[in-house]
């Protein structure tokens, strides 16, 4: 398993209109288990039309329900892994070097092959469609030079600055 990269302490929009919080119960989330600071989806009757966000409570036993900052336009650090497409059983098939303005989408099998909740495979094993969670953009410790992240020879993890989109 992929190292994880704790990122639940770092939002990049701290400015007026970044927050739009969402209560969430934890049965209608597709982790069940939602933890402070990840990437999160509420299940749909559409696939690829979930609704996305960033865990800021994630709440507890006693009262089961996840807040999500679900504004268009905040920017959270998440780790990310670069796999495209997936094969037989399933595995990763194919990868790319993570960059700039490249889409991000929320992976449910990536949470279960690594641990990480985003990917850049628009599509899981079996063809199912992951929505769109946003896009990679640089944080103010980056330049370009930073990018690309990972490569498209094998699959990697890598902590990114993510521009919401819903």
């Amino acid at each position: 398993m992929t190292t994880r990269t704790d990122t639940n302490s770092y939002e990049v929009s701290s400015e007026s209109g970044r927050e739009r919080m969402v209560r969430v119960p934890w049965a209608r989330l597709k982790d069940a288990t939602p933890t402070l600071g990840d990437p999160a989806a509420v299940t749909a009757l559409v696939g690829g039309t979930e609704l996305t966000g960033t865990v800021v409570n994630a709440g507890t036993a006693a009262d089961p329900y996840a807040i999500l900052n679900c504004a268009v336009g905040a920017v959270y650090w998440h780790n990310v892994r670069n796999v495209l497409t997936y094969g037989a059983g399933p595995a990763e098939a194919s990868w790319g070097a993570l960059n700039i303005g490249d889409p991000v989408y929320y992976d449910s099998m990536q949470d279960g092959l690594n641990g990480i909740k985003l990917s850049t495979a628009p599509t899981q094993f079996g063809g199912a469609a992951n929505p769109l969670f946003g896009n990679i953009i640089l944080h103010q410790e980056e330049d370009a030079d930073d990018y690309p992240k990972g490569d498209d020879k094998a699959g990697s993890s890598h902590a990114c600055a993510i521009f919401q989109v819903q």
